[in-house]
C-alpha cells in the first residue's frame, strides 16, 4: 500500500495594496497626509508629489523648488506643513494647502539626510552630511543654538525626545571603508543647552536611523551593521538586539499605538516586528530594490515605503497582523486595558452540554404578598358595592355561593325584617304594585325608602380648603348649612310623597339644627346626601307577601341589596 506524502502549505507572499509610480529617481521618503486619503513622496529627482491613496494616481503637479534632490521629508504635528531636507544642504518649509515653499533655511554645507519636528511644532531639527545638527525656529527660520558637531565625519539621523528636552544623533565617525572598523556611537544632547548628555556604543557600523518611543522610555536605532538595537533611556544601556535583515537598515518606524515596529532595509525587504516579544510578525515584505523609508498611517493600518526602483508602495498592516493571529496588536494600550477590565467582569460562558435537558427552565420563587385583614363591613357603604356583588354572584365559579344565597333568601321570607333608618325616594320597580296589593297598604303608606349608600360627613371648613378629606369625601358635594335654610339643602324633591310623609321629622330636625347653629361656634356642617339610585323596602311584610316577592322579584336588584 503506497503512502501519500502531505506537504504543508507554505504561506503566500505578501503583495502591496497600491503602487505609486511617476518619479524618475530614487524615492527617499513617503509619508501619510491628514485625512487618510493621500500620501506624499520625495525623490532625488527634486520633486515632492501627492498621491491618491486608493487609486495610486498623482493628484497635483510636482512640488519643486529648484532641481536639487530631496532626501527627507516630515509632516508637522498640526498636519499643515511639511519640512524637507535637500542635497544642496537647504531646509525648506512647505504649505500643504498651496504646495508652495514658505521658508528656506540655509546653513548646512552638506546634504541634509534627516529632519524632525518638535512635538509642539515650534522647532525643527536637521542632520547633515557636514557632521552637524541644527535646531531651527519655525516662525523666523533662525537657528536656536550654534551648530552642534555631533559626529566625526557625517550625520545620518536625528530625533527629538517626546518631552523635547533631549535629542539624539547618529552617523559615521569617519569615512566608510571595507576594513570592518566603522564603529559609530549614538549621542544624546541637551536640547536647551546643546551639551552632551550620554554616548551609546554598540553598533559596529554607521547609525543610519533613529526613533524614540512615545513614552520616552526607549530609543531605537538602525545601522549599516544590519541590526536594530533598543536602548533604555534611564540607564542608556542596550536592552534588546533585533536581527533579521541581511543588509543595511535604512529606516525604522513605530506604529501610533507603539506595538508594531517596521524596518526597511537595502536587502529589498521590510519587516514588521511584534514590539511585545520582539519577534517578526510575518514574512518579509518584498520590494524590487533597496528600501529607503517606511512610515505608518495615523491609524496604524497602512505602511508606506519608498524604494530605489523610483516607486512607492503601501501595505495593509491590519490584514497582515490579522493573518498572523495577532489582532490585539492593532489596539492601543487604552483599548487593551478596557478589554482586560471587561474580561474580568464578564460572566464565563459555559460549554454546550448536549445531554442537558433543553426544556429545563429556571425555577422562580413565588412572590409572597402579605394579606391584609380588612374589617367586616368596611365596603358596605360603597356606591359600587351592590353592583360588584351582583356581578360576582353570577360568575360561573361562584354558582355554589349563589345557590346558598337563594336558600338564605327563601328562608328569610318567613323571618321579620328591619327597615333602614335612612330614607329617600325610589323609582317604582316592575312589581311595585304587587307589593302594595299583597301587603294591603296604600301607596306610600308605611314604606321606608333607603338610599344606598347615604352618609352625612362632618368636615371642618377652613377658608375654602378641605382638610383631612378621604377618598369617599371627594365624591361628595360639600354644602355648608346656613341657619334658617336647612330645608333648602335637602336633595329630595319638595312634592314627593316621601317628603310629605316625613315633613314633621324634617321640621323637627330643622329646628334642632337652628338651635345648634345659634348656640355653637363650631364651623358649618356639610350635609352630603348621596344621589345614587335608591331601592324600596317594604316594612313588616307578611309571609305570603314574602313568598310571592321571592318568585316574582329575584333579580339581583332585589336579592342582593336586601339580603
Amino acid at each position: 500500500m503506497s503512502s501519500v506524502e502531505v506537504k504543508s502549505k507554505e504561506p503566500s507572499a505578501i503583495t502591496p495594496c497600491q503602487k505609486f509610480q511617476g518619479h524618475t529617481e530614487w524615492v527617499y521618503g513617503a509619508i501619510h497626509l491628514p485625512g487618510g486619503q493621500r500620501i506624499m513622496t520625495c525623490s532625488l529627482d527634486g520633486s515632492l508629489r501627492v498621491w491618491n491613496l486608493k487609486s495610486g494616481k498623482q493628484i497635483e503637479d510636482d512640488w519643486c523648488d529648484g532641481e536639487t534632490g530631496v532626501r527627507t521629508i516630515a509632516l508637522s504635528p498640526d498636519g499643515k506643513k511639511v519640512v524637507s531636507g535637500s542635497v544642496d544642504g537647504g531646509v525648506r518649509l512647505w504649505d500643504i494647502d498651496t504646495g508652495k515653499v514658505t521658508g528656506r533655511w540655509t546653513g548646512h554645507t552638506g546634504g541634509v539626510k534627516s529632519v524632525c519636528w518638535s512635538r509642539d511644532g515650534q522647532r525643527v531639527l536637521s542632520a547633515s552630511l557636514d557632521g552637524t545638527a541644527r535646531q531651527w525656529d519655525v516662525e523666523n527660520g533662525e537657528t536656536i543654538l550654534t551648530p552642534i558637531k555631533a559626529a566625526g565625519h557625517c550625520l545620518f539621523a536625528v530625533v527629538y525626545s517626546p518631552d523635547m528636552t533631549l535629542f539624539a544623533t547618529g552617523g559615521a565617525e569617519r569615512p566608510w571603508d571595507n576594513t570592518g572598523d566603522n564603529k559609530s556611537a549614538i549621542r544624546i544632547w541637551n536640547a536647551k543647552t546643546g551639551e552632551l548628555v550620554a554616548t551609546l556604543e554598540g553598533h559596529t557600523d554607521c547609525v543610519r536611523c533613529l526613533v524614540w518611543t512615545q513614552d520616552g522610555e526607549t530609543l531605537i536605532s538602525g545601522s549599516y551593521d544590519r541590526s536594530i538595537r533598543l536602548w533604555n533611556t534611564s540607564t542608556w544601556k542596550q536592552i534588546t538586539l533585533l536581527e533579521g535583515h541581511t543588509s543595511h537598515v535604512g529606516s525604522i518606524a513605530i506604529s501610533p499605538n507603539g506595538r508594531i515596529l517596521a524596518s526597511a532595509s537595502w536587502d529589498s525587504t521590510a519587516l514588521l516586528w511584534n514590539f511585545d516579544d520582539n519577534q517578526p510578525i510575518s514574512l518579509p515584505l518584498q520590494h524590487p530594490s533597496a528600501i529607503n523609508s517606511a512610515s505608518f498611517s495615523a491609524d496604524g493600518k497602512l505602511l508606506a515605503t519608498g524604494c530605489d526602483d523610483e516607486n512607492a508602495y503601501t501595505w495593509d498592516v491590519s490584514a497582515i497582523v490579522k493573518e498572523a493571529g495577532l489582532d490585539e496588536l492593532l489596539l492601543d494600550e487604552r483599548d487593551k486595558s478596557i478589554l482586560a477590565a471587561e474580561a474580568t467582569t464578564r460572566r464565563p460562558v459555559l460549554p454546550f452540554d448536549p445531554s442537558a435537558d433543553a426544556t429545563r427552565r429556571p425555577i422562580r420563587q413565588p412572590i409572597v404578598v402579605p394579606r391584609r385583614q380588612i374589617p367586616q363591613g368596611f365596603f358596605d357603604d360603597s356606591p359600587d358595592h351592590a353592583r360588584v356583588s351582583a356581578q360576582h354572584s353570577f360568575h360561573p365559579r361562584s354558582w355554589a355561593s349563589h345557590v346558598n344565597t337563594l336558600s338564605v333568601q327563601f328562608s328569610s321570607l318567613f323571618r321579620p325584617t328591619h327597615s333602614d333608618t335612612h330614607e329617600t325616594l325610589s323609582r317604582p320597580g316592575p312589581f311595585h304594585w304587587v307589593r302594595n296589593r299583597l301587603s294591603g297598604r296604600q301607596a306610600g303608606e308605611d314604606i321606608s325608602l333607603r338610599a344606598h349608600p347615604s352618609a352625612v360627613v362632618d368636615v371642618p371648613y377652613a377658608k375654602g380648603k378641605r382638610r383631612n378629606a378621604c377618598a369617599r369625601e371627594r365624591r361628595m358635594k360639600i354644602i355648608p348649612l346656613k341657619p334658617g335654610n336647612l330645608a333648602a339643602s335637602t336633595s329630595r324633591p319638595p312634592n314627593s310623597p316621601a317628603a310629605q310623609h316625613s315633613n314633621g321629622a324634617t321640621q323637627a330636625q330643622s329646628s334642632q339644627a337652628q338651635v345648634a347653629t345659634s348656640t355653637s361656634t363650631a364651623p358649618p356642617v356639610a350635609n352630603t346626601t348621596s344621589h345614587t339610585n335608591p331601592h324600596a323596602m317594604i316594612n313588616n311584610a307578611g309571609c305570603w307577601t314574602r313568598f310571592w316577592l321571592f318568585f316574582c322579584c329575584t333579580s339581583p336588584k332585589y336579592t342582593h341589596d336586601h339580603q
